[in-house]
């Protein structure tokens, strides 16, 4: 079957290029660098998460002085514990848990 007419040259000229495999290859190129990139999404609590462990990693300027405080008084046999502080404590933490 041929086609002849200005039409049939219109239609060869519209398509003439786009089936080019050289073309179709560098646009199957480009796509597959796009996909090549790594996406990751983290829920919420994966960001509480992180920011809680950076937190525990860093300790408080006065921590270690407190140890420190701690233990020599241990050792000078000067610590004294105040059992109505202590149970405060631990009543105010069950009642936060619950």
């Amino acid at each position: 079957m041929k086609i002849s007419g200005s039409a049939a040259n219109y239609i060869n000229k519209a398509y003439t290029g786009k089936t080019n495999p050289a073309a179709v290859q560098a646009k199957i190129d480009r796509q597959a660098d796009e996909l090549k990139t790594d996406n990751i999404k983290l829920s919420e609590t994966t960001k509480d998460l992180q920011k809680i462990s950076q937190a525990m990693e860093t300790e408080p300027a006065d921590r270690a002085q407190q140890v420190s405080d701690i233990k020599d008084q241990v050792q000078a046999g000067q610590y004294n514990i105040n059992a109505q502080k202590v149970a405060e404590n631990m009543v105010r933490g069950l009642d936060e848990l619950l």
